[in-house]
């Protein structure tokens, strides 16, 4: 069986999950004895064939789905695992191609929660970056939606992901996301009185890191808490982890602790912003940094994120023993945490919740490393050989 994985961009491990997942997942399937090779939409960049033997590069042409077919023919390809493409004019180039070839199969991986598009726009980061960023335009344009009225923003929403889940489902073989807890919300958008629930897999993201911490190691964790994410408001919500540590630092409870926020964004000068006006004292931003050395000297990991697809950085911070404390705002939070046992989970919204359970772990070394150590044994059901058999059963 030869593969082809399809991304938006050549495969850099460091600049997001989908391509971490990718780049893990094709070492693992070479090791399998399946050959994997690759296709893009970035054009602008020349291939680098560290990853894969030989890789293709699409662009929205007449003739780029016809490369496509001679591609999957020179190789033999009978696997497209089509990992992300938005806007999904690009599933479509896929999908031509191999509509054209007995045999190959086209799997498409939805790497976020469904339903996700019905959270609108944060109103106070877009409002920022409209006054203080370029991209004036489009940040008006986050600005008007997010002031529209729930209802009218909801029918609208509605009208797109019906759309766009029902091509999906049309368009491939396979529809694999991230948990088997998506299929129904994803199921109940597809165009269709029965749609075949066949077409339908969930598999969850391996462990990033091929060692956990070591056990003894978490005699050494600093008095950090860490943040690793994309400085996006929307999706993310770090402007609720700001308030949730302004909470912290009024309370005096914690003065010799500190909040270390990895990651670069859109609306990253919106946070710098926001925490001098929060008045906070004991945070740094570290921008985008490998986040392996902070994973390892943090005790805490927060996560505030308003909808997550699979939060690999739960389970980077269970291989590193950073007890990950995360609000209760997607489905796959539950694959990963059980709450009190290896992690702790907070109801959505509920800031001083956070901020009182989040002391609770700061100000108790034994419930950190008994919640750290239950971490670094439970992660291990998210090896790469226990998601890669998950993967071969569906490639079968």
């Amino acid at each position: 069986m030869n593969i082809l994985f399809v991304n938006n961009s050549e495969i850099n491990p460091l600049s997001s999950g989908i391509q971490r997942i990718t780049s893990i997942l094709t070492q693992a399937f070479t090791r399998q004895g399946i050959t994997c090779y690759g296709a893009n939409f970035e054009t602008h960049t020349p291939s680098d064939h560290t990853l894969f033997p030989d890789t293709l590069k699409l662009d929205f042409s007449r003739q780029a789905s016809q490369r496509l077919v001679g591609f999957i023919r020179k190789y033999s390809i009978t696997r497209v695992i089509v990992q992300e493409c938005m806007p999904l004019k690009k599933l479509g180039v896929v999908h031509r191609a191999t509509a054209q070839i007995p045999g190959c199969r086209l799997l498409y991986c939805y790497h976020s929660a469904p339903e996700k598009e019905f959270v609108p726009p944060a109103l106070s980061a877009e409002w920022f970056r409209l006054w203080h960023s370029p991209g004036k335009i489009q940040a008006l344009k986050k600005v008007c939606i997010a002031l529209l009225p729930g209802f009218l923003y909801s029918r609208l929403v509605r009208l797109k992901v019906r759309r766009d889940y029902s091509f999906i489902y049309r368009k491939a073989d396979t529809v694999v996301l991230l948990s088997e807890r998506h299929i129904v919300p994803f199921q109940k958008w597809v165009n269709l009185r029965n749609p075949d629930t066949s077409k339908f897999a969930g598999i969850g993201n391996c462990l990033s890191f091929s060692e956990n911490l070591p056990l003894a190691d978490l005699e050494h964790k600093k008095k950090e808490v860490v943040i690793v994410s994309r400085l996006s408001d929307r999706a993310k919500r770090i402007s609720n982890a700001l308030k949730i540590w302004q909470l912290v630092e009024q309370s005096a409870a914690v003065p010799d602790w500190r909040l270390k926020i990895l990651g670069n964004g859109p609306d990253e000068k919106y946070y710098h912003h926001l925490a001098r006006r929060l008045g906070l004292k004991q945070v740094n931003f570290e921008g985008k940094q490998n986040p392996v050395p902070y994973y390892r000297q943090a005790s805490v990991c927060m996560l505030t994120s308003a909808y997550e697809g699979f939060a690999m950085i739960l389970t980077e911070a269970q291989q590193t023993g950073a007890v990950p404390i995360a609000f209760g705002t997607f489905a796959t939070l539950y694959d990963i945490i059980e709450d009190e046992r290896n992690g702790i989970i907070v109801p959505p919204n509920d800031l001083q919740q956070f901020a009182d359970r989040l002391i609770g772990l700061m100000t108790d070394k034994e419930k950190r490393d008994l919640l750290a150590s239950r971490a670094l044994e439970d992660c291990r059901r998210f090896t790469v050989d226990n998601i890669v058999k998950q993967w071969l059963n569906i490639l079968h």
